[in-house]
């Protein structure tokens, strides 16, 4: 049986201008999905409604996480910011989080209940630049599963941390450094697996999967699903194989200067990249990034059509 594959992207008003130059990415170099899902907060469905399409939904978050976690104005910032707490949540013993926690965990409420069989994760801040098959992250051999081979050093404190606490989510000791690395962009889960690794937590903690996890604060959800399809299931049981090369070039900051004199993704792309990744603190303008993208869209091929 062939499997179905979804995009979704965890976004938020702050990223609405990335997040449509996503959209128009997808729209024109990418295929073989059957929907692309917009993760957003129930406040900011309105927002992001004229993104929708015949292949694109807008999902909210309350859909995919228990009511006893809600999004609040923050009063340590006056209200500018927003915290995900409740008298439930804190009854759970889950602190107050962010909104990057609350993105995670959208992940895994969203690969939980979707109608497909793989969920690939596109951010919010990545540019597709080339003609891309989501069904090539399947095959024979599995799913891919992006891993980085000793990615986690010793003097990566906040990835050690991480990696730490997902072994401790499933009762396992902590990973000997340097440790593998699942964190990527355009990350492929399964649902099934998704399903088994809750039950998994539920059944150990005793816990609801969402405070067993959050309960941590510090916790990476590529860490934690690398670590049970590796160290729990196995990559036979999970339906995965192992793929370490990078379908997205990164810029986290300090490699931007050549950013900014980019003529086309060719300049930046390595063979089988597909994507640029752009962080939004380091303050390249939406302008730039909206020409580089308009530039590649006129000189390149567009994907064949889908067949789904």
């Amino acid at each position: 049986m062939s499997l179905r594959y979804a995009i979704a992207t965890p976004s938020y008003a702050g990223d609405f201008e990335r997040c449509r130059l996503l959209c128009a990415s997808i729209d024109r170099f990418v295929t073989g999905h059957t929907t692309h899902y917009l993760l957003v907060e129930d406040r900011e469905t309105a927002l992001f409604a004229p993104l929708a399409g015949p292949r694109r939904q807008i999902v909210a978050e309350s859909a995919l996480l228990p009511g006893w976690l809600r999004a609040h104005p923050d009063p340590l910032s006056l209200g500018r910011r927003r915290v995900w707490t409740g008298l439930g949540a804190l009854a759970r013993g889950v602190p107050p989080l962010r909104g990057w926690h609350a993105q995670q965990l959208r992940k895994f409420g969203f690969a939980r209940g979707c109608d497909e069989d793989v969920v690939v994760f596109a951010d919010s801040d990545l540019i597709f630049m080339r003609p891309f098959d989501i069904a090539e992250t399947g095959g024979a051999g599995g799913v891919r599963l992006y891993r980085g081979p000793g990615g986690v050093t010793a003097a990566m404190a906040e990835h050690v941390a991480w990696c730490a606490m997902a072994a401790r989510l499933f009762g396992l000791s902590p990973p000997a450094l340097p440790a593998d690395d699942f964190i990527g962009h355009l990350v492929s889960w399964r649902r099934d697996v998704v399903l088994a690794m809750c039950a998994h937590v539920e059944a150990r903690t005793g816990r609801h999967w969402v405070a067993a996890i959050a309960s941590q604060r510090r916790f990476s959800e590529y860490l934690i699903y690398g670590c049970f399809v590796e160290r729990v299931l196995g990559l036979g049981a999970a339906g995965h194989r192992i793929d370490e090369r990078e379908f997205c070039k990164a810029y986290w900051g300090g490699d931007t200067e050549g950013l900014g004199a980019l003529r086309s993704a060719e300049d930046v792309l390595g063979p089988g990249q597909v994507a640029v990744g752009v962080q939004s603190f380091i303050g390249q303008p939406m302008s730039h990034l909206r020409e580089l993208f308009e530039r590649q869209a006129g000189r390149v091929q567009p994907a064949r059509p889908s067949s789904l």
